[in-house]
């Protein structure tokens, strides 16, 4: 009987240092443990305790219970990971982080309106500008659902700097509280406004744009599908690259690059041969916007060649 509690003593201690030791697999998951905590109820549970998302089974395995607020309480790997081979659960365990834990009992829930308040707040220095005469930007703040604890004084802060995009993004608070800190996912739904183009009256394909020819609606950005034209700027050196009605919306898909070339043009080929650069006259074969490649022919020779286009009435060719 003595011999089967002794075998029975060393294959646990076996499993515990092997569990602490051994390399872990490739399907391995980790508990990682904090120099301290500030639990703000009497029981913490592992999913409180480690600092990375724990395997789901093992979530609510209980670490300590019953701490009344002021006290503390250690625990260390080992007692973790005994816990963990109890439940069956230690086989793909990784133990990283500290050693041994302060847990602090104390606090207690964050009320909610002011939680909200703090992430409305964070949130709001985060929001792009409001063009002017346009409605005032603002957003909608979700927090994740449950309860939040703390031990004593808190703040929420946003490790982001950019101004947030118009319509839903995830958006990852900091709450610190004390000497700890965790991670708050919230969902931010940014009501940017934008102005909807809408033609006026008819446009003809490939006819030159510009903002007159359309009437400009302030529209909530996050409403609308993407895609749209919302800016006068988009309009610059573009023409319609489709024939739309009276009423029809402006799409970025209805927009191409005006030409400053057109077929049949007569133009300035400019021959750059190292440093030396020659100016002769030569006929456009097709359209072509600047920087765009396009074959002319040069008047004085009758060759073909494709030249660059540098500007209106301008193509470039480096032999």
């Amino acid at each position: 009987m003595k011999s089967a509690v002794l075998a029975l003593v060393m294959l646990s201690s076996v499993m515990l240092s092997s569990a602490l030791l051994a390399p872990a697999p490739a399907s391995a998951w980790v508990v990682d443990l904090p120099d301290s905590l500030s639990a703000g109820t009497g029981l913490v549970r592992l999913s409180d305790l480690s600092l990375t998302p724990v395997l789901p089974d093992a979530a609510g395995i209980v670490i300590a219970d019953g701490g009344a607020p002021g006290e503390t309480t250690m625990v260390t790997r080992q007692g973790v990971l005994r816990r963990l081979v109890v439940a069956g659960l230690a086989a793909t365990v990784q133990m990283t982080g500290a050693t041994r834990c302060v847990i602090r009992f104390g606090g207690g829930n964050l009320a909610p309106e002011a939680l909200q308040a703090e992430a409305e707040r964070v949130v709001n220095g985060l929001l792009p500008p409001t063009p002017a005469g346009a409605p005032a930007v603002w957003a909608a703040v979700t927090l994740p659902a449950g309860a939040l604890s703390a031990a004593g004084s808190w703040s929420l802060e946003s490790e982001r700097r950019e101004p947030l995009p118009a319509g839903r993004s995830q958006l990852r608070l900091v709450l610190r509280d004390g000497w700890q800190s965790r991670d708050l996912p919230v969902t931010v739904v940014v009501h940017a406004p934008g102005e909807l183009a809408v033609a006026r009256l008819g446009v003809q394909r490939d006819q030159p744009l510009d903002e007159g020819q359309f009437e400009w609606r302030w529209t909530d950005l996050s409403e609308i599908p993407g895609g749209m034209v919302v800016s006068r700027a988009q309009l610059q050196d573009a023409s319609a690259a489709r024939t739309m009605r009276a009423g029809d919306p402006l799409r970025s898909s209805d927009l191409k690059p005006t030409p400053v070339i057109r077929a049949g043009d007569s133009v300035e080929l400019i021959v750059q041969r190292g440093s030396v650069a020659v100016s002769v006259r030569a006929m456009a074969r097709q359209a072509g916007c600047l920087g765009q490649t396009i074959p002319v022919r040069n008047e004085l020779t009758g060759r073909l060649v494709n030249a660059r286009v540098a500007g209106p009435g301008v193509v470039e060719w480096r032999r």
